[in-house]
């Protein structure tokens, strides 16, 4: 072959080589797992007690990862009883943008994002995880008139949880006052009334 057909070659052959190689190169991140999960879909797939009515949007998503600091303290006298008990004041959360949304859990829960805009837990149901993994969780939050990424959210949810639980040693009065980090994360998506 001679140099002329082999740069009319190349050259015609560059573009589908070129779109060849970005089809596989997407196949294979989707593959990996970096393809954005369809919100609605898993919607479905969750217990239904956390599910988010319909008439809802989902406008945000956000994962959780990190470490939980937890204490063995006494949680009933006579007879006593122990547990472990929460000591992070709040978890960091990412939104895809890069943003931050700081949760801070408890029976008040409440999430406060980057650009100001915060809510706060005025129901929460829980499904129970098992004994390595933390509830899914759906929050009805009270309604906010903030403008801002979480202005105008009715429900948030916990969706996929991973760790986050003192599996080992047992709370006991042998280990009071011991203190112990768990790794955990999670997916957490925020929805919105259909306008």
């Amino acid at each position: 072959m001679n140099i002329k057909a082999l740069r009319f070659s190349l050259g015609l052959f560059g573009p589908v080589r070129s779109a060849l190689l970005v089809a596989g190169a997407v196949g294979a991140l989707s593959a990996c797992g970096l393809r954005q999960p369809n919100v609605y879909l898993a919607q479905q797939a969750l217990p239904e007690a956390i599910r988010v009515p319909a008439g809802h949007t989902a406008v945000l998503e956000a994962q959780g990862r990190g470490d939980l600091l937890y204490e063995c303290q006494a949680v009933k006298r006579a007879p006593y009883e122990y547990a472990w008990l929460l000591q992070t004041p709040g978890l960091k959360l990412q939104d895809s943008n890069g943003n931050t949304v700081m949760y801070y859990p408890g029976v008040r829960s409440r999430w406060e994002h980057s650009d100001g805009s915060k809510v706060t837990a005025q129901e929460l149901v829980e499904i129970p995880g098992d004994r390595q993994n933390l509830p899914l969780q759906r929050a009805m939050v009270k309604p906010s008139d903030t403008s801002g990424a979480l202005g105008n959210i009715s429900y948030i949810q916990s969706r996929r949880t991973v760790g986050g639980v003192v599996a080992a040693p047992a709370c006991t009065a042998a280990s009071l006052g011991m203190r112990k980090w768990v790794p955990y994360e999670a997916d957490y998506v925020f929805w919105r009334p259909v306008a």
